[in-house]
C-alpha cells in the first residue's frame, strides 16, 4: 500500500479511492479546462480585432506585438497549470477562436445557431470546412502572400489582388483587420 505521497502536487495514495471517483474527477477537470479554453478564445476575439489565431510566430506587425503580450500571459498561465507543452492547448484555443469568428461552434462541427456543418464527420477526421470558412481562409492566405511580396508582383497578379480584396469584403472581412 502506498502511503500519502505527493508527486508534482498530486497525492498518489489511491488505495482508498475508487477508480470511478478518479475518472469522475478527471472528467470534471477536463470539462472545466475545455470551457476555459473556449472562454479564452472568445476573450482574445473580443480584445484583438484581427485574426490572431492565424498569426505566424515570426510576424513583426503592430498586431503581432499586441498579440505577443496576451500570448505570453497565456503561456505563463498554462505552464502554471502544469502544461509541459503549452503549444498544444494554444493550438486548440486558436482553433476555437477561428471557429467562433467564422460563426461556428467552438468544435467547428456546428454553426453558432446549432445547425450541423455540411458534411460533418463522425470525429474520425476533421470536419470539412464550410464554403464560407474555406473561402475566407484561402482568400486570406492568398491576400497575405501577395501583400508580403513588396511590389514584386506581376501586373496581372496586382490586378487580381484588387479582386481578392473585393471578394474578402463581399464575405464580410475587412482586409485592414488581417494580421500581416
Amino acid at each position: 500500500m502506498i502511503k500519502s505521497i505527493m508527486v508534482e502536487g498530486v497525492d498518489i495514495n489511491v488505495a482508498d479511492v475508487s477508480l470511478a471517483s478518479i475518472l469522475k474527477d478527471m472528467v470534471e477537470a477536463s470539462q472545466k479546462a475545455y470551457g476555459s479554453h473556449i472562454r479564452i478564445a472568445a476573450k482574445f476575439n473580443d480584445m484583438l480585432p484581427f485574426a490572431w489565431f492565424d498569426m505566424a510566430p515570426t510576424e513583426k506587425s503592430e498586431d503581432a506585438k499586441a498579440f505577443k503580450v496576451v500570448k505570453t500571459d497565456l503561456y505563463t498561465a498554462l505552464k502554471a497549470a502544469g502544461h509541459t507543452n503549452p503549444s498544444v492547448p494554444f493550438k486548440r484555443i486558436c482553433d476555437y477562436g477561428r471557429n467562433l469568428t467564422n460563426g461556428l461552434a467552438p468544435s467547428g462541427k456546428f454553426t453558432a445557431e446549432g445547425d450541423p456543418v455540411e458534411g460533418d464527420s463522425d470525429g474520425a477526421a476533421p470536419a470539412p470546412r464550410s464554403a464560407m470558412l474555406r473561402n475566407v481562409e484561402e482568400l486570406t492566405a492568398l491576400w497575405k502572400f501577395n501583400d508580403k511580396q513588396a511590389g514584386d508582383l506581376p501586373a496581372k497578379v496586382k490586378a487580381a489582388q484588387v479582386h481578392i480584396e473585393a471578394a474578402l469584403k463581399a464575405l464580410g472581412l475587412d482586409v485592414a483587420t488581417i494580421a500581416k
